[in-house]
């Protein structure tokens, strides 16, 4: 099996990641779909849109904060968010996730 150089392991320059995927993890159901309000989105099936249609739907956008967490983790869930209605009565800003 060949070696590879520290040195040339090091060196290769990380891969970057692409501005959709960005646009994605910040935006992706973080607003209510507009045409869904007026009946009129064409991706409502198979649901394929951009914004959320249901409240149980919605995500919050993540922020990074200051020491480099996050204004939410994934991995701790809310006990209290109920999955029908997409409402948790602590709100938003408690820093943990719906199911």
């Amino acid at each position: 099996m060949p070696s590879v150089s520290k040195a040339a392991a090091t060196s290769a320059s990380p891969q970057t990641e692409k501005p959709s995927h960005y646009t994605y993890l910040k935006e992706f159901r973080t607003e209510q779909c507009p045409l869904f309000l007026q009946h009129k989105c064409a991706q409502h099936r198979p649901f394929t849109c951009f914004h959320w249609h249901f409240l149980n739907q919605r995500r919050r956008r993540p922020i990074r904060r200051r020491d480099g967490t996050f204004n939410y983790s994934p991995d701790v869930y809310c006990t209290k968010y109920d999955e029908t209605t997409g409402i948790c009565p602590d709100g938003d800003e408690k820093g943990v996730a719906g199911k």
